[in-house]
């Protein structure tokens, strides 16, 4: 019998055979920012004769982006905490997230959450307090 704690949303599975999950869908579209980077696969041993080994961890690229989404509703706001609590398990889990950086060609990315979302006052809008989310994404 699986021991369940109650300090945590769900106790589930946290193995590598989960469905693909979809990032959710708010009244604001999630900008991917200029800042894209290649995480460093080099494993680095620094030896006492001051000479340094390496090797690759691994050989697949892959890429950390930077996510920003402005003027979040009240309601965009309770949405996507429950989608990073819940579904995605804070950055336990991946998930596809949309890229739409290119319209005639977008993709899906199987990503986790590196940083997990930050809000920031954004003010009075329309009669509607808004934030602003930040947070860092890396592929699978």
């Amino acid at each position: 019998m699986r021991a369940v704690c109650p300090d945590l949303p769900e106790t589930r599975n946290l193995s590598h055979n989960h469905p693909a999950m979809d990032f959710p869908t708010l009244s604001r579209k999630p900008a991917l920012k200029t800042r894209e980077s290649t995480i460093d696969p080099t494993l680095r041993d620094s030896l006492e004769n001051g000479m340094e080994t390496s090797r690759a961890r691994f050989t697949r690229r892959r890429r950390q982006f930077d996510v920003s989404i402005e003027h979040l509703t009240p309601a965009d706001k309770t949405t996507l905490e429950d989608f990073v609590e819940t579904d995605a398990v804070f950055g336990a889990l991946s998930f596809n997230f949309p890229d739409n950086r290119d319209p005639a060609n977008p993709v899906s990315l199987n990503v986790r959450f590196s940083t997990i979302p930050s809000y920031v006052e954004a003010g009075n809008e329309e009669g509607v307090f808004r934030q602003n989310c930040t947070f860092q994404i890396r592929e699978v």
